[in-house]
């Protein structure tokens, strides 16, 4: 249920109306239906366009400050009601506008209609419509600024996003800052060759997204792409998925079945954490990279295939390799061109045009097409430092779709996990003058000076340093490039000379 239907059931339950509404300015002269509650609320009703050039009576009321009861209109003016396309309203009912206004500018309008006579005259009657009317005009407000930083973003994101070539997995490569713009670069510069790919990355970075990247990009596009997560598998059972088996290689093994580098035989087999992959099994993948050939499992005729092998992993190889789980000649052979991938709070300006990106799937999929992001749901995911990355993101935006009911995210609906500031352990009142020396800028809402206090604070107890051992960045649990985009965004400024 909307926030507007609320406010509707809620003046219903104060006031009298078989018919109440909530309608939006949408130009100058035309209002239009958002809401409507009561008996004689239709589909008729929901959208309907009221054109004020014929209803100077409901003008006039509009460009007051309160509610007006409108009962004679029609019938002094020869005015036309609102609803009369859509509702059968007697001559002589009850009717009352309330002009919606969000820091003095009309927005819309609540009317209430009644087939009852001279009901909306008392005034304690108009100070609760104009409550709700206030209420109601601050939702369609938080609404259009949701919908307008919606737009921006979506410009935003599709004059400097990278997006991939259409495909059936409908992936893509969002982001304009300069770490990512360098590591898709990268990819696109390795597409087309057949080399081997090795992309670093902490988990949920977009390491297969990067993958589907290269193969779309290359001249095998055409053919398949599989992916295998090496992680949820074992012994045989990697074996088998890689490399296939005959019939009776092991139990179970009722039939024989052709393994993912049979079934990537000219296009791309992606394979993420590669690391966690057995020493039997990176023995065969060796022999694969080398020579093309390999034998199923359980059987001893020599397989040949054409496969592009793309591999991910989070994990140091370097370390693995010195630990000894993990073959050097293979990670020569995987790491011929390595990627790595910036973690999202490395990748400044990139949150909000992946949350735009995101939200436009979140629509679709989840039939939310009014889905919207507040600014301060949009202020909140710019400060978090999101150790979970685009996974995480993408995960805190769809459980805010699902709280905020597929109409606008706000700053509650944002549910983090790990919050990492430790703003608590610095005591502070909003009183409290800046510390010595530093500058605190005056317009900076409640909230705001909070978080201002705590980082000067931190910063004075750091003597200045932002990052490094010691540095305010440590001691407030967040990465040095979260605090300095903190830092900028409110205007802070460093210890005057």
């Amino acid at each position: 249920m909307s926030w507007l239907h609320s406010i509707l059931e809620s003046v219903r339950e104060l006031v009298p109306a078989d018919l109440a509404a909530v309608l939006e300015l949408e130009n100058e002269d035309t209002l239009r239906v958002l809401e409507a509650d009561g008996p004689l609320a239709s589909q008729r009703v929901n959208h309907l366009r009221v054109d004020l050039r014929t209803r100077p009576a409901l003008r006039a009321a509009l460009s007051g400050s309160g509610p007006s009861v409108l009962d004679d209109a029609h019938l002094l003016h020869q005015e036309p009601d609102p609803y009369v396309d859509a509702v059968a309203l007697p001559g002589d009912h009850s009717c009352l506008a309330a002009p919606l206004r969000a820091e003095g500018r009309l927005v819309g309008a609540m009317t209430l209609d009644l087939l009852q006579c001279g009901v909306f005259s008392s005034e304690s009657l108009l100070r609760a419509v104009g409550a709700f009317a206030r209420l109601a005009a601050m939702v369609i407000d938080e609404r259009r600024n949701a919908e307008r930083l919606s737009r921006d973003l979506a410009s935003m994101a599709a004059s400097a996003a990278e997006l991939m070539p259409d495909g059936p997995t409908g992936a893509a490569l969002v982001g304009r800052s300069r770490p990512w713009l360098e590591a898709v670069e990268r990819l696109r510069l390795v597409a087309p060759a057949p080399t081997s790919v090795l992309i670093l990355g902490e988990t949920g970075s977009g390491k297969e997204q990067a993958a589907r990247a290269i193969h779309q990009w290359s001249p095998r596009s055409a053919r398949p792409f599989l992916a295998v997560n090496c992680s949820v598998l074992s012994g045989e059972l990697v074996m088998a998925e890689l490399f296939g088996h005959e019939r009776g290689a092991f139990t179970g093994a009722e039939r024989r079945r052709s393994g993912r580098f049979e079934l990537a035989d000219g296009g791309t087999l992606f394979l993420d954490e590669v690391a966690e992959l057995p020493g039997g099994a990176q023995a065969m993948l060796l022999r694969v990279l080398q020579e093309g050939a390999f034998e199923r499992l359980g059987g001893t005729r020599t397989l040949h295939v054409d496969v592009r092998v793309i591999s991910a992993t989070h994990r140091d190889l370097q370390a693995e390799v010195a630990a000894g789980r993990f073959r050097e000649d293979l990670l020569f052979r995987l790491g011929a061109f390595p990627v790595s991938l910036p973690p999202l709070r490395e990748r400044p300006g990139d949150v909000l045009l992946l949350a735009q990106h995101l939200m436009g799937l979140l629509r679709e999929r989840l039939g939310m097409p009014e889905l919207a992001l507040s600014e301060k749901a949009i202020r909140i995911l710019e400060d978090h430092a999101w150790p979970g990355n685009v996974r995480e993101l993408a995960n805190v935006l769809e459980r805010a779709a699902i709280l905020a009911g597929g109409g606008t995210i706000g700053g509650r609906h944002v549910e983090l996990r790990g919050t990492t500031a430790r703003v608590a352990e610095i005591p502070i009142a909003l009183s409290d003058p800046p510390p010595e020396g530093y500058h605190l800028p005056e317009d900076l809402r409640p909230l705001e000076r909070a978080q201002a206090l705590v980082i000067l604070k931190a910063l004075q107890q750091s003597g200045g340093r932002l990052a490094g051992r010691g540095g305010a960045a440590e001691s407030l649990g967040v990465p040095p490039s979260t605090l300095a985009s903190t830092i900028k965004r409110l205007g802070l400024r460093r210890p005057r000379k």
